[in-house]
């Protein structure tokens, strides 16, 4: 309940309820100060702070639960209509409320008949005749959703700023640690031992180099890609991963076909098969098995990466800088709400990676 409370809204709102009182004070005191008749029997301090002082103990309540429903309302998406038709009726039980309080406290302090708040007269002017509240209602309501914009679009500037930031970075970490001249080398070395062995190997892996080169190029300025488009450049880095490690490695990868046009951060594929080829091989483990799996699993997109490595002693020891930018990446876009873990499987042979973030359609 906490999440849904924003106490510098709370303010505005106080301070609007404050001038929509001085202005509906005002209006009271001329009226009485041209003689209307239902006001010449009341004392100028009822006029004007009476109902500024029993509003205030009953509006701030109705406040904090307008600006919780409203934005419980905008977290789940509901449609307009639905969300006018809940406003139109809440707008109904606050003048009521209002209204109500206004009989309560001249009962109290002045002994009135209470039983005119259950005769048709009261809902009546309930419904028709309370203007000023259902402006104060609308008021209220129309604020907490501006604010509520402003901060989304203020939020989503300040995402933009830090993403293009991160994706330079990501881009120059992973020329760094993978297209580095000791990459490269390794690479070249390659394909000259297969220049004469094998021709067309060669060339299909000084191809699959060049495309790479290419496609990190172009999706160096976009912040989501869809998976599918992923997935072909992952490719193109583990066609030139089998060839180095010939068949010391293999790899399989199953895409859920629903999920093969949803979006997720670009390049993020990449940096978990590095890790996984990093921390997999060993002593012990010199023909390493790779599996990536992506699907869908309550509205979310999972990312399963795992191997058949040694089990990991210490989580800590797989997190390099390009795994720390990763979490990075996806704290600014989905802002926690996604998850990022590590896992021994559980017949210990193995290690799984795993990434759950929304699933979301261009």
């Amino acid at each position: 309940m906490k999440k849904y409370i924003n106490t510098r809204l709370f303010a505005i709102l106080l301070w609007y309820m404050v001038t929509y009182h001085i202005v509906y004070l005002g209006r009271r005191i001329i009226l009485k100060f041209i003689g209307r008749p239902e006001y010449l029997e009341i004392s100028w301090w009822a006029t004007a702070f009476e109902p500024l002082l029993s509003n205030f103990l009953i509006v701030p309540p109705i406040i904090l639960f307008i600006i919780v429903s409203t934005k419980m309302m905008m977290d789940k998406n509901m449609k307009w209509s639905l969300v006018f038709l809940i406003h139109f009726i809440l707008s109904f039980v606050y003048s009521a409320a209002i209204t109500a309080n206004g009989y309560l406290y001249r009962g109290i302090f002045y002994n009135t008949d209470l039983s005119a708040i259950t005769t048709k007269e009261f809902f009546v002017f309930t419904l028709f005749g309370s203007n000023l509240n259902y402006l104060g209602y609308v008021g209220f309501v129309t604020i907490t959703y501006a604010y509520y914009y402003i901060e989304k679009i203020s939020n989503t500037e300040i995402q933009k700023a830090q993403l293009a930031k991160q994706i330079q970075d990501i881009r120059l970490q992973f020329l760094k640690s993978q297209l580095n001249p000791h990459f490269l080398f390794n690479t070249l070395n390659t394909i000259s031992s297969l220049i004469q062995e094998n021709p067309s190997k060669a060339e299909q892996m000084i191809g699959d180099l060049g495309d790479l080169l290419r496609e990190v190029l172009l999706v160096k300025d976009e912040n989501l890609i869809e998976v599918c488009r992923e997935v072909i450049i992952l490719n193109k880095y583990l066609n030139i991963m089998q060839t180095r490690f010939s068949d010391h490695l293999s790899i399989t990868s199953k895409v859920e076909k629903k999920v093969e046009h949803s979006l997720l951060p670009s390049m993020l594929l990449q940096p978990l098969l590095e890790n996984s080829f990093k921390h997999g091989y060993s002593y012990e483990v010199t023909n390493l098995n790779v599996d990536l799996s992506i699907y869908e699993e309550s509205d979310q997109l999972v990312i399963d990466v795992s191997n058949n490595g040694a089990p990991l002693s210490n989580m800590v020891d797989t997190v390099g800088l390009g795994i720390r930018n990763i979490k990075e990446r996806l704290e600014t876009l989905y802002q926690g709400n996604f998850s990022f873990s590590f896992s021994n499987i559980e017949d210990g042979k193995g290690v799984c990676t795993t990434i759950k973030i929304p699933l979301i359609f261009e």
